[in-house]
């Protein structure tokens, strides 16, 4: 007779891991030795009855209970819960960080639309009630890479709450996996910090790095030595900026500004004559773009 039989006459709400998420939290979860996940309705259970079960039974969390074989496998690498992990390795992989603004969201609503978004299931890992990890394999050259500008955008509106993403490199090596995830999480704070939008990438984030590394002081000097005669001019920096960010296509600028382009070349004239940097060069651009980042937070 096996464990879930016998487990079966004194707990009759034990059930091997086929409910749907929303009964999850009426269970509590525990793995046999076989490594078959079992739930027992709390109310079935003491304090004392969960103790015991313990000692023959690995206790584990709703998101544990639910963890496909792949997710496991990744967990255990990620986060050496036992040691290395023998694992079968795509031909490169990236990390995708999500966060959701709803606290109240369904995660298995949640993971089913993230899955849905792949042409075949991803590892998902959760790691906290809002935020999580979803590891973008690549099996062969052929296969199709996601891009998610826009996605984040339709998700929002389908869940009628904010949904942000990061998006880490490509890699190969199994090696860098933790230092890429520990670097996409710095990075998806810094995003965060900063408000940068819903759909960020490792290369986004690139120019706040030198921002933030820039002491107060310093900036104080390159405030009252460059930007002190115009840094009230907010309309005057939103069009440099939108300038910058056309790569100094006037055309463009102007298009995008509603504006004719005699008028922003009017105002990119003031915005040299007032600092001394030529922003249609590329040293007065790096200088003025980085400074104007600064500025807005």
């Amino acid at each position: 007779m096996s464990v879930v039989d016998q487990l079966k006459r004194l707990y009759p709400s034990i059930t091997i891991n086929k409910l749907g998420f929303d009964n999850h939290t009426e269970y509590k979860w525990f793995q046999t030795e076989d490594d078959e996940i079992v739930g027992i309705k709390k109310n079935e259970l003491d304090h004392q009855s969960s103790e015991l079960l313990s000692i023959f039974l690995k206790p584990l969390s709703s998101e544990e209970s639910t963890m496909t074989e792949r997710e496991k496998q990744w967990s255990s690498f990620l986060y050496k819960e036992d040691g290395t992990q023998e694992m079968v390795w795509p031909v490169s992989f990236r990390f995708v960080l999500f966060s959701i603004e709803d606290v109240e969201a369904e995660k298995a609503i949640v993971k089913e639309a993230l899955q849905s978004l792949f042409p075949q299931e991803m590892p998902l890992l959760w790691t906290s009630d809002r935020e999580g990890i979803i590891i973008e394999e690549v099996s062969s050259k052929d296969q199709e890479i996601m891009v998610f500008e826009g996605m984040a955008d339709v998700l929002s509106s389908d869940f009628y709450t904010d949904i942000h993403f990061f998006i880490s490199e490509f890699t190969s090596s199994p090696e860098d996996a933790s230092k890429i995830l520990k670097w996409a999480q710095h990075g998806a704070g810094i995003a965060k910090e900063h408000k940068l939008g819903s759909m960020i990438t490792y290369k986004d984030i690139i120019p706040y790095l030198y921002i933030d590394a820039l002491p107060d002081e310093e900036w104080e000097h390159i405030r009252r030595s460059i930007f002190k005669d115009i840094e009230k001019d907010k309309e005057l920096l939103q069009t440099i900026r939108i300038f910058l960010e056309s790569g100094s296509n006037t055309s463009l600028a102007a298009k995008k500004l509603y504006m004719h382009r005699n008028s922003l070349q009017y105002r990119v004239d003031k915005f040299t004559e007032k600092t001394g940097l030529d922003i249609k060069q590329f040293e007065g651009a790096v200088i003025t773009y980085l400074a104007l980042l600064h500025m807005e937070y």
